[in-house]
């Protein structure tokens, strides 16, 4: 292998939690003929290095590469430390600090009574150290441990190498565990999930191992309990899906017996919990478990606001903002303040965003609070943003409110180190899973006063549960639906059709005229047509692409989101194209954010514009503007943000858009149904198209399975 050696000079950056460093490093020799020119100089380097130690030699595996950052520099795939051979460099390494208690004046007899042989001396008769001023056994064992720990660590990572681990995950098991690591490999590899991905750790065991083994079915059964759970939201499964699942994972005959007994032993020791003819993971079981005590114990707590008090405030407001509220909405602000728990839900043009305005003012004078003490929350950036906007106070993301830590995938603000605020709004709330809301209950205090805003109407959750339904449901739970609908103008339907949706009318025809909707007839092979005439015509009236959104179920086929977006970034976008892997970017492009990014106050579901495409080193950098913020893009972090003219349903959840069209072709029409139309129309304000075939539009309409999601909190 081609390789580095000299010492490391300078560290740069160090990541927290991790192994990763960037720094400089002085070359002393090199087997890489390419590298001759840098021999005696100092170069950068990056990589995944343990501990470093500027007086010892490293020799340092990998290749030079032109970072967009940082330029050119050493990548480090992997590394090994080089005990030192010459007199003043052992004299260097046994003062360095690396061992404790050693100085400069102990290392000098050390090595002039052992010259070059002093490493070998120590590895293998440490005891003859304590013979030397300034030494004892203590001192000579501890140095004989270090060395020998060195060694064991660089082989112990090598090692791991050689079974398929990354050099980072090499470093993160061996700090961990240490020398039982390879005990651990032998005995149950799995324990390692939460370090190494379950696809990696079954792919090494199996290639020396039994695919029956005792381990590997406890382990599947869990990894499998998970993934199912994602896949379909619930939180309890059923032992006979279960089974059958399990069943395709083996090429021998898996039988019931087999699986009941490992089922069983998982339910004896703790990992899974058993509700009737239901299994779940215990993290799942303790989330909900959560959810219910918390709820139920913020939910007693009495509140001692006068009722006759609260009229007097709502009155005032009316008068101040010229404005009348009907009694639900009435109902809804009393309940707010009279109770510490309380929900309220209701369509689009109910006025929730008015109501949550009004109690945010109303509470700061009852309650004699400031701004400070209130936060408003939403699950995605732009409902935040929009919260913001309407309300008056700043909002943030869950995330971004319990301080989420990217690198240890957990929250800063937990039950140790509770959040400040006296009252917590939290809006979108049906987007909101199991461990999301838990996480945030940990998160708060005692007596916190909490309200959930939401549509019951909406999508569940992507993540497992059904927490806002569950919670209408639960007998202690104090709530209260609008149904009045306000926010319509005349000639408007959209709001309408939202409500004829959620009761499931058939629709026969959209032969009426309306200001606000259109539906238009079409095959699968004419949908495109239609949606780039729709475009052009657009593009035509000055509307730009962030006041237009395509919605649509699927990413593939010809209709799918993947395709749509190719032909309107053609349609509104005629800048150079740029490929990246299999897709194609420009410049002013509109994208969509993937996944949670708290360290650049990005978040899912957010949409920027492509500000800037530049190679550097022949390779892309993207940088990506979210409405002020430019959130730069480098190789192999292109899979964080994609096209966004059209984006999934799913997507769209915690948004708003001006004008929608929604694509609902025949070959969709299994993907479609009742509370995912419902979510789609609901995200128009302006102006609605729906684009496709009215019988899959009425099967949609007509299709409740969303509702039926298992979980504990439904069955306590």
């Amino acid at each position: 292998m081609k390789y580095i050696l000299g010492s490391i000079r300078k560290i740069i950056f160090e990541s927290n939690t991790g192994p990763y460093k960037v720094g400089l490093f002085r070359v002393k020799e090199t087997n890489d003929e390419e590298l001759n020119e840098y021999v005696n100089k100092i170069i950068g380097f990056t990589g995944n290095i343990n501990e470093v130690n500027d007086e010892v030699e490293y020799k340092l595996y990998g290749k030079m590469v032109n970072h967009p950052k940082y330029g050119l520099q050493y990548n480090v795939e992997s590394y090994e430390i080089v005990p030192p051979s010459d007199i003043d460099s052992l004299v260097l390494y046994l003062s360095s600090g690396l061992f404790k208690g050693i100085g400069v004046k102990t290392a000098k007899k050390i090595v002039e009574k052992y010259g070059t042989d002093t490493i070998e001396v120590i590895k293998n008769n440490y005891e003859d150290l304590s013979l030397i001023s300034g030494m004892n056994i203590e001192k000579a064992r501890m140095i004989h441990k270090k060395i020998i720990d060195n060694e064991m660590n660089q082989d112990l990572i090598l090692k791991l190498n050689s079974y398929g681990f990354s050099v980072k995950e090499a470093i993160d098991l061996s700090n961990i565990y240490g020398l039982d690591l390879l005990n651990i490999i032998e005995e149950n590899i799995y324990e390692l999930n939460d370090i190494v991905s379950f696809d990696k750790l079954d792919l090494i065991y199996l290639q020396n191992n039994d695919e029956m083994g005792s381990n590997r079915i406890k382990a599947l059964i869990k990894h499998n309990i998970n993934n199912m759970c994602f896949e379909s939201g619930d939180t309890l499964i059923s032992k006979e899906e279960l089974f059958l699942r399990l069943k395709k994972c083996f090429k021998n005959n898996f039988t019931s017996d087999t699986f009941i007994s490992h089922l069983n032993e998982l339910l004896d020791c703790g990992e899974l919990i058993e509700i009737n003819d239901y299994v779940t993971l215990y993290d799942y079981y303790d989330a909900e478990k959560r959810i219910l005590s918390d709820i139920t114990r913020i939910s007693s707590i009495k509140n001692v606001i006068d009722k006759s008090l609260v009229n007097e405030y709502i009155l005032s407001y009316e008068k101040r903002n010229k404005i009348k509220f009907n009694e639900e909405q009435k109902d809804a602000i009393i309940g707010t303040l009279t109770n510490n728990f309380y929900i309220i839900t209701g369509g689009p043009g109910t006025g929730k965003t008015t109501i949550i305005k009004a109690i945010v003012e109303i509470i700061q004078n009852i309650e004699k609070v400031n701004k400070n003490d209130i936060a408003l929350l939403a699950p995605t950036g732009r409902s935040a943003k929009r919260m913001s906007e309407s309300v008056g106070i700043t909002a943030s993301t869950i995330h971004k409110f319990l301080k989420w830590n990217k690198e240890t995938e957990t929250f800063q603000i937990d039950e140790y180190n509770k959040a400040h605020e006296k009252i917590i709004i939290v809006d979108e709330a049906s987007m909101v899973d199991i461990f999301l809301f838990s996480s945030l209950l940990k998160g708060l205090r005692i007596n916190v006063k909490l309200i959930l805003i939401g549509d019951e109407n909406q999508l569940p959750s992507i993540g497992p549960g059904d927490v806002l339904h569950d919670l209408l449901n639960m007998g202690n739970v104090k709530s209260k639906c609008l149904n009045t609908i306000y926010r319509v103008k005349d000639g408007s339907y959209i709001t309408y059709l939202a409500n004829d949706i959620k009761n499931k009318k058939e629709f026969k025809s959209f032969d009426e005229k309306y200001s606000d909707f259109k539906f238009i007839e079409s095959s699968d092979d004419n949908i495109k047509l239609y949606l780039s005439e729709i475009c052009n015509k657009i593009k035509e009236k000055g509307i730009s692409p962030d006041s237009f959104q395509v919605l649509a179920p699927m990413y593939k086929g010809v209709n799918g989101i993947d395709n749509l977006n190719n032909m309107l970034s053609d349609i509104f976008n005629p800048n150079e194209k740029y490929q990246v892997g299999d897709k194609f970017y420009k410049v002013n492009d509109k994208v969509i954010q993937l996944v949670n990014d708290v360290e650049n106050n990005v978040y899912n579901g957010d949409i920027g514009y492509i500000k800037e495409i530049k190679t550097v080193d022949k390779k892309l950098v993207i940088r990506i503007d979210y409405l002020g913020n430019i959130v730069e893009y480098k190789s192999g972090e292109f899979d964080r943000f994609t096209l966004a003219y059209a984006i999934s349903i799913h997507k769209s959840q915690g948004s708003e858009y001006d004008n929608v069209v929604i694509i609902l072709a025949s070959s969709f029409r299994r993907m479609f149904y009742n509370k995912l139309i419902y979510t789609a129309v609901t995200r128009a304000k302006s102006s609605l198209i729906i684009l496709g075939s009215l019988d899959s539009f009425n099967k949609s309409v007509q299709t409740l399975y969303a509702d039926n999601r298992k979980t504990y909190l439904k069955n306590v």
